[in-house]
């Protein structure tokens, strides 16, 4: 009798809700205020579902001065892995309601949604990947508010790192002429193979800021990155494509200013794959 098992598909899925840490507070360095992973959903390699939820959250300090780091009123994650004979799939969700940030960035709403499919014969390997919609709803700085326009097409061709090139190749040159500036594509090099290049590219199409111009005129808008005087930068949509791993993130911060270190909302992964492949 083998000592090897039979072969199955090992599952691999993760949503995550809003994390932080701060590492300094109006010009006090070396902090270490860690605000843990809020609604963290992992899915076990045999798949099933996994799911998180958190409710009226909040992350208080006294020192320096007394303030709220961070706030929440819900979050909600749940990763979903199904065998359904013929195919596997992988659902992904992450949805935050009413997410404050150092009294100074408040965002109403982001939901990220995706499903990645793939056959399950051994031929049948190819990665499909679709969505329900994202969203990243009243994101406001201040009294300036950002209504951010997702374009959501290029994550359809996320199934691995050479979909993604495949789909960017065949656009028209007005698309790239357009949109260029969304994607960073790692093209073929010497000694790598096509399984270590790491694509990177922004589910963001647009950024439109509205409000009192003399609050604006503090706030800039690099591609897909908001860069705001006095908290830091605000990234946007964020998607890493390496082999056939896809790794979303709505919001990634890096603050600075009164309020320094880095933060996420809004995550989600899935790579699954055969045993022993």
């Amino acid at each position: 009798m083998s000592n090897f098992p039979i072969k199955y598909f090992r599952f691999s899925g993760s949503a995550l809700g809003v994390s932080a840490q701060f590492t300094e507070l109006d010009g006090v360095q070396g902090l270490n205020h860690v605000i843990p992973t809020l609604g963290a959903s992992v899915l076990a390699a045999t798949g099933g579902v996994a799911q998180a939820g958190v409710k009226n959250y909040a992350y208080t300090v006294d020192q320096p001065r007394k303030r709220t780091l961070l706030s929440v009123r819900q979050v909600d994650t749940a990763t979903h892995g199904r065998d359904l004979g013929k195919r596997y799939e992988t659902e992904v969700i992450s949805d935050i309601q009413d997410l404050q940030v150092v009294d100074k960035l408040s965002i109403s709403h982001l939901h990220l949604h995706f499903l990645s499919t793939r056959g399950a014969e051994p031929d049948d390997a190819v990665t499909e990947v679709t969505t329900k919609g994202s969203c990243i709803d009243g994101l406001q700085m201040g009294n300036v508010k950002a209504q951010v326009v997702l374009d959501e097409e290029p994550l359809l061709y996320t199934g691995d790192g050479e979909q993604l090139s495949a789909f960017y190749a065949k656009q028209t040159a007005d698309y790239r002429m357009n949109n260029g500036w969304r994607f960073a594509l790692d093209p073929a090099s010497e000694g790598k193979c096509k399984c270590c290049r790491e694509h990177k590219f922004s589910l963001v199409r647009e950024i439109i800021l509205s409000g009192p111009e003399s609050e604006k005129q503090k706030i800039s808008v690099d591609g897909y990155t908001i860069h705001w005087s006095g908290f830091g930068r605000i990234i946007l949509g964020e998607v890493h494509v390496k082999g056939r791993d896809r790794r979303v993130a709505l919001v990634r911060l890096a603050m600075g200013c009164n309020a320094g270190g880095p933060g996420s909302a809004g995550g989600g992964a899935s790579n699954g794959h055969m045993s022993g492949t």
